[in-house]
């Protein structure tokens, strides 16, 4: 709407001007011609009633008006007086309203102000007036006014017709204007509606009809924006490829590490159970083999119900519990152990927290992976959880070399949360994902020290409360 309204504007503006314009022309020209006929009209009457007025021949000079009259009458004269130096009438055309030797009035003498002749624009009348002089002394004044209704309604007709024709071509070139816009902004309406629609759905193409209908520049904007929509989902179909593949080389690194972790332990059952049959019958052999057997046993139950519940995909939906934290202890502790790392937890947690527990440990357990590849051998990672108002936060520090900033860009999601053009960080992506979906909040920082802090603020779930409207 906003061009037909300007072309609107405009043409108003334009036809302002215009009218004004004309309107001036209009009456500069009707006031020359009046002014011409006027002072054609003093100056024959002045001419004819001079040699009266010297002779004081009232009837002479009463005689010279009507005469005058009767010539002009194209001028249309409306009022005549003749008045002598002391502004007393000498004769008029109307003698009962003008007495002779009765003063003119005020309002005669000022109708014409400081000149010699006055016309207003759309004025019903015009003023005239003629000094009459003999040489050396003013002897009379000619006072004159003139019918100009038949001008004024000129006027009114001219401005009329402006009005109305501006006023047509001001509908008619706004409407064009619409219409003409409408039908060039629609390729835009329809790019517009697809990119306003990728915000809340997956992007989609535009149609491939409407695309072979479009000519020209907007042709070639729908092809790329086509070729565009075609390259972002095959690059999210590849970037979710390689986050899965991420994940099962993530999954095949810690099953490795648990079935190492696993296989250790099996060597002493079977040599406790080998004792057990050929020295079963010794008490302390027995009681002490069974008790291997029994603490092995418990310590390979406990790794594989913690890796049961962290990667459990039956979907459903438990908070967050004070054990969860302690279970990520056992889970990186295999590959803390091949990489010669320490991990240390303070878990401050008490009971359970309104969070999920399964995206929650999945993110938590890929930080510290990170952590512990980043720290060199014999240094510390350390592990934090605590409730902080009405939310968890959750840190973990190393002492490595510091993470890469585009890596932190990644993790923080100021780099518009995508993996890198080489497929390296699909870790820290998937843990922006689950993070970004708690709403969470991740903030990286570099001690002094050394390493990397990376801490995570996670509001809590609240269910939201609705009142019955009647």
């Amino acid at each position: 709407m906003k061009v037909p309204l300007a072309v609107a504007a405009l043409m108003v503006l334009v036809g302002v001007v215009l009218s004004e314009r004309v309107l001036s022309r209009l009456d500069q020209s009707q006031e020359r011609h009046l002014r011409e006929l006027a002072q054609s009209y003093l100056d024959g009457l002045s001419s004819a009633i001079a040699p009266s007025i010297l002779r004081d021949d009232v009837w002479e000079v009463f005689d010279a008006i009507e005469r005058a009259q009767q010539l002009n009458k194209s001028l249309r004269p409306a009022e005549t007086i003749v008045a002598n130096a002391d502004d007393r009438v000498i004769a008029a055309s109307d003698p009962r309203l003008h007495p002779v030797g009765k003063a003119v009035a005020t309002s005669i003498v000022d109708a014409t102000g400081q000149g010699t002749f006055r016309f207003d624009s759309g004025a019903d009348q015009a003023y005239a007036q003629r000094e009459l002089s003999y040489p050396g002394r003013k002897v009379g004044t000619i006072y004159a006014s003139f019918d100009t209704r038949h001008l004024a309604i000129e006027r009114r007709g001219v401005l009329t017709t402006l009005v109305l024709t501006n006023g047509f071509l001001t509908l008619l070139l706004a409407a064009a204007g619409w219409l003409l816009v409408a039908r060039m902004m629609r390729p835009i309406r329809i790019l517009s509606d697809h990119l306003g629609s990728a915000r809340e759905t997956d992007v989609a193409p535009i149609a491939p009809e409407i695309v072979a209908a479009s000519q020209g520049e907007f042709g070639r904007l729908f092809q790329a924006y086509n070729a565009l929509v075609q390259s972002t989902a095959e690059r999210q179909e590849l970037s979710k490829r390689l986050a899965e593949e991420e994940r099962l080389g993530s999954l095949g690194r810690l099953a490795s590490a648990l079935a190492h972790e696993i296989n250790n332990p099996l060597g002493g059952l079977f040599n406790a159970l080998a004792t057990v049959k050929s020295h079963g019958h010794i008490e302390s052999v027995r009681v002490g083999s069974v008790g291997l057997l029994e603490r092995g046993l418990v310590g390979i139950r406990d790794v594989v119900r913690t890796t049961l519940a962290l990667y459990r995909t039956d979907g459903s939906r438990r908070d967050l519990m004070a054990t969860d934290i302690e279970d990520l202890g056992l889970l990186i502790a295999p590959e803390a152990r091949r990489r010669e790392v320490s991990v240390t937890i303070g878990n401050a947690l008490e009971g359970s927290v309104p969070l999920p527990s399964t995206p929650m440990r999945q993110a938590i357990l890929n930080l510290l992976l990170n952590a512990v590849a980043a720290a060199p051998a014999g240094s510390v990672v350390a592990l934090s959880a605590a409730s902080c108002g009405d939310g968890l936060v959750v840190e973990v520090r190393d002492c490595g070399p510091g993470l890469p900033l585009e890596a932190a860009a990644l993790l923080t999601g100021t780099a518009g949360a995508r993996p890198l053009r080489d497929g390296a960080g699909l870790g820290l992506w998937m843990t922006h994902r689950l993070l970004h979906e708690l709403g969470a909040t991740i903030a990286v920082a570099y001690p002094e020290t050394a390493g990397t802090c990376v801490r995570v603020s996670i509001p809590f779930e609240r269910d939201e409360e609705f009142a019955h409207v009647a």
